[in-house]
């Protein structure tokens, strides 16, 4: 009597019968089961097919036996050993697995390298060139906001510099009433095309407006509840008839409902921000529309930086902008970016409607074909993130906060010794790594510094 997997046969023989309770089995069955366990065993070639497809870096020795359809140079593992030879520096080589949907959370201190390295990660996506393998270039979309942003000038978003190589297409939505800073701003970049945020009835519908009027859970108020009731009717019209969402119809339905001039002037203020940013009712609205159609090789920088807007202003606009770009339909590859999070990401409930936007687009990734890529200073901007992305980078920083807040969240970092009861230890392995080093912690567990 033998078992295999829960299954029962009998091994006896002298043609004796088996125990009471199990039976012989004939040849067919037992091919049956053979062929049942091929299907439940995973071999070792395919097993490790699988984890080329799933991981965000790759070595040289997998690249050399089975390369994904698409990959770039990273960067070079100092944890390997020394590198005192040629031939170990050539082997110490990290790819990035652009062929693999992804999601990556980059944190550090100012000037440790984060804009470098989301550099290079973009230029995997979008550039092809002999530093790897880009048989599709992908298209992508970052979203950038700079508070001290001024009449007399700012700073672009360093992203928008891949314009330099003629193989990359770059243009800049900016608010409409910063156009011409803007435009000084990104001077200094050659082949840059800088276009107005404008957005159309088309680019509404019920899940835009509700995200636009994002306020916390447990406060919404009474002006709330008749919006989503006017949204749900709309809503279920637009099913009925098979029309779209049309923002004048929703303005005059607005109108015409009971509400107080208290209650209606928080509301007023958030539907006169929308409109500052939409289509006028002119012929020329197919013209000036804004394509959000993902094209390969091309990268949308979504630059709000300007004295009128504010951060959660920022948010809720980022948060159509990444709807819109996700909801076209392409064989090409995406890419997402968040450049300096911190910046806008804080505690408003705008900012947690982007936050949340961003957990859904990280789980739904491989549905997607989706890259994330979230640059930000401080790892607390949302310790879901940390929780959800494939990995992390961790550059030069010398919070003792941050600090726990990593050791909460990464294995990779929880393993460091820490013999000091403030962290003092392991924030000193951390704070002396060079500008354009960093760790790399993948699926919670330390890959490489």
């Amino acid at each position: 009597m033998s078992s295999d997997s829960g299954v029962m046969y009998s091994a006896a023989s002298d043609g004796e019968s088996s125990h009471h309770g199990s039976h012989d089995i004939s040849h067919t069955e037992l091919a049956d089961i053979v062929a049942q366990m091929d299907h439940l065993t995973l071999g070792p070639k395919q097993q490790g097919h699988d984890e080329v497809l799933s991981s965000p870096l790759l070595t040289v020795p997998v690249i050399n036996t089975s390369p994904p359809s698409q990959y770039g140079l990273f960067g070079i593992s100092l944890s390997e050993g020394s590198l005192a030879t040629g031939v170990t520096r050539v082997d110490s080589r990290i790819f990035h697995n652009v062929a693999c949907p992804s999601s990556i959370f980059i944190c550090g201190s100012q000037g440790s390298g984060k804009s470098k390295t989301l550099a290079c990660l973009l230029e995997n996506c979008l550039l092809s060139s002999y530093l790897g393998k880009l048989t599709l270039p992908l298209s992508g979309i970052i979203f950038h906001y700079d508070s001290f942003v001024s009449d007399s000038g700012g700073l672009p978003c360093e992203a928008a510099f891949l314009a330099s190589n003629k193989n990359v297409s770059v243009r800049v939505l900016c608010v409409p009433t910063n156009v011409r800073t803007i435009e000084r701003i990104y001077s200094g970049i050659s082949d840059l095309q800088i276009e107005p945020l404008r957005l159309s009835d088309r680019d509404l519908n019920t899940k835009h407006m509700s995200d636009l009027m994002a306020v916390g859970e447990g406060t919404m108020p009474l002006y709330m509840h008749v919006i989503n009731r006017i949204l749900r009717e709309m809503r279920i019209e637009q099913q009925n008839l098979g029309v779209p969402f049309k923002y004048k119809t929703f303005e005059k339905r607005l109108s015409e409902a009971d509400l107080t001039p208290a209650q209606r002037s928080p509301l007023s203020q958030r539907l006169d921000t929308l409109e500052s940013f939409m289509l006028g009712d002119t012929g020329k609205v197919t013209k000036t529309r804004i394509d959000w159609t993902p094209k390969s090789g091309q990268l949308t920088v979504v630059d709000l930086s300007c004295p009128c807007v504010t951060p959660e202003l920022a948010c809720s606009l980022f948060n159509i902008c990444l709807s819109l770009f996700l909801e076209q339909q392409s064989p090409v590859g995406k890419v997402v970016a968040l450049d300096e999070a911190h910046k806008y990401m804080k505690e408003s409930d705008e900012s947690q409607t982007l936050t949340n936007s961003f957990l859904e687009t990280i789980r739904l990734q491989r549905h997607l074909g989706v890259r994330v890529f979230i640059s930000t200073q401080e790892p607390t901007v949302s310790t879901k993130l940390l929780d959800l992305c494939s990995m992390t980078i961790v550059h030069r920083f010398t919070s003792p906060d941050w600090l726990r807040t990593l050791r909460q969240h990464l294995a990779g970092i929880s393993s460091m010794s820490m013999t000091m009861a403030d962290g003092e230890e392991s924030s000193h392995a951390i704070a002396p790594i060079a500008l354009g080093t960093c760790v790399c912690s993948e699926h919670g567990s330390r890959l490489a510094q």
